[in-house]
């Protein structure tokens, strides 16, 4: 087999549905789609086992509620193909994602992974396209280059240890992508918007802003001494990034838009005040 979708759910009935129709549709057959039911207490384990029944290549794993990195693994482990693509049970893929991820894959045989540009869903509206850089291991240590739904080679994977089930909250797959490129592969990255981002309430994403940092101090500690050899790239970026910002915040109090808010708003307090006095 060559690729192999996995997709873990949780209480997901009204969005995995087309998680998996986006790999169903994808212009290279994808040989088998992995759900996992990771103890759903909704209808997601039956909206999962009606497809099943209506295409042979799902395969359905039925377990009680292990966390995410738990249940990616163990779909992981059941694969038989050699690339393995990642998918969350609320987002979904364009139908060409597969094909340009494969076709990346010849040009270098040290990808371990492929990725793509993405678009945030917001009720149902795509805003915010983004196409991503080029990642390294030390750019990835920094900030986290890729998202968590991307084509893996199912070996590179194997080799990084998989999930580490220990980032039970969150960055799991920031994680993840350290150790592939700590040992020694490089991220292909096909530059179209072909992956959609769905942003709701529930988004594993919005709980890890919440616990932003103590999320990025698990991470330091885990891989303190790669932090610590690589402290001047770490500054330089620091200044890049702060330079930048000093520029934008120029940039956006000498515009039109801005002087005339500001003018705006001075003048509602001054008759704030004026009522005030009186």
């Amino acid at each position: 087999m060559l690729v192999s979708a996995i997709i873990p759910c949780f209480n997901a009935q009204s969005t995995v549905a087309r998680a998996i129709e986006s790999v169903l549709k994808q212009s290279v057959s994808v040989d088998e789609i992995i759900v996992i039911n990771d103890g759903s207490t909704d209808n997601s384990l039956e909206v999962i086992t009606q497809l099943h029944k209506d295409y042979e290549q799902i395969i359905v794993i039925d377990q009680k509620n292990q966390g995410v990195c738990v249940a990616r693994n163990n779909g992981i482990k059941k694969a038989l193909g050699i690339y393995i693509l990642t998918l969350d049970s609320d987002d979904f893929f364009e139908p060409t994602f597969v094909e340009k991820a494969l076709k990346k894959f010849e040009e270098d045989n040290n990808y371990g992974a492929v990725m793509c540009g993405y678009v945030r869903v917001v009720h149902g509206k795509k805003i915010m396209p983004y196409i991503p850089n080029e990642i390294s291991f030390k750019s990835c240590l920094l900030n986290n280059g890729a998202l968590a739904c991307l084509l893996f080679k199912k070996a590179a994977l194997i080799e990084a240890g998989l999930y580490d089930a220990s980032m039970k909250d969150g960055y799991e797959d920031w994680d993840l992508n350290i150790r592939v490129l700590k040992n020694g592969y490089q991220y292909g990255i096909v530059r179209e918007v072909l992956f959609n981002y769905v942003d709701s309430e529930q988004s594993r994403n919005d709980v890890a802003t919440e616990k932003n940092i103590k999320l990025r101090m698990q991470l330091f500690h885990k891989y303190r001494e790669d932090y610590e050899l690589h402290q001047e790239y770490f500054f330089k970026e620091f200044i890049k990034e702060n330079n930048r910002l000093v520029k934008e915040n120029k940039r956006i109090k000498n515009s039109t838009s801005f002087k005339w808010s500001h003018a705006i708003i001075t003048n509602v307090e001054k008759i704030k005040n004026i009522f005030k006095s009186n």
